[in-house]
């Protein structure tokens, strides 16, 4: 073999590279122009996808609402979250920090008038936020259920119900867990609902006024209410957040 054809396919790659080099360097103009069109659809596509976002948010702030009226949340607490700033509290922190890290459970606990209510209904947001208004209202979105009033009721249909439709909806508020309510039939029931709704996809809010510190040599009043089987379930680790929002009753005018 010459020593041409040894050097041939050396210019050849030379070749190769240098042109490839000047293509980089001086794009055509029809290229360019492709470039151009795309990176103008895609920003444009982008200014579309915003826009559309806010106007779902905007429509979501008008319903807020009339859709926790429609989860069943009580007067107060629709009022106390009604317009942009809520009062902010212990229990509304909490509640925040559940949606935020996308945690299945939230128990909160404290006395009258401290915001528990209110803060656990603020979880309802995940429940309609796929929403668009009142039209598109889902059943299975979202329930409160006032579990003193419930338990101390006699078993019904009406009662059986209810509580297959809490083991299913997305974000369910129990308010007012134990104290009156406790014994075997209200720990029963309350147990066979928190063991179904032990599921990644649900959000629950449970509300106590009684205290979840341990005591010396033995368990907190609330597990001690309950039993440790609820305790258990609510409380798997990285999947809940647990807040004790005090004693000051905030509807006295007292600050958070």
């Amino acid at each position: 073999m010459s020593q041409d054809d040894k050097r041939e396919p050396r210019r050849l790659a030379d070749l190769l590279r240098r042109g490839m080099s000047q293509a980089k360097q001086q794009p055509s103009a029809g290229l360019a122009q492709l470039e151009a069109d795309w990176k103008q659809r895609e920003l444009e596509r982008q200014r579309a996808a915003a826009a559309e976002e806010a106007r779902r948010e905007l429509e979501h702030e008008r319903a807020w609402p009339s859709h926790l009226e429609l989860c069943g949340a009580p007067a107060e607490a629709v009022a106390g979250l009604r317009g942009e700033r809520p009062l902010e509290t212990a229990a509304l922190r909490a509640a925040r920090h559940v949606l935020h890290e996308r945690l299945r459970s939230l128990l909160l606990s404290g006395g009258p008038g401290t915001g528990k209510t209110t803060g656990a209904c603020h979880l309802f947001r995940a429940a309609v936020r796929g929403g668009r208004g009142r039209s598109e209202w889902d059943a299975s979105a979202g329930l409160f259920i006032d579990w003193a009033r419930l338990s101390r009721e006699e078993d019904s249909e009406a009662q059986r119900r209810l509580l297959q439709r809490a083991a299913q909806v997305r974000v369910l508020v129990l308010d007012d867990i134990g104290g009156e309510a406790s014994g075997p039939r209200p720990r029963e029931l309350l147990e066979a609902l928190v063991e179904q709704r032990d599921r990644p996809d649900l959000v629950t809010a449970y509300t106590t006024r009684l205290s979840v510190q341990r005591r010396e040599g033995a368990p907190s009043r609330f597990a001690e209410s309950v039993g440790a089987r609820v305790v258990q379930r609510m409380s798997r680790q990285g999947t809940f957040h647990l807040a004790d929002c005090g004693n000051r009753d905030l509807r006295q005018g007292v600050k958070p």
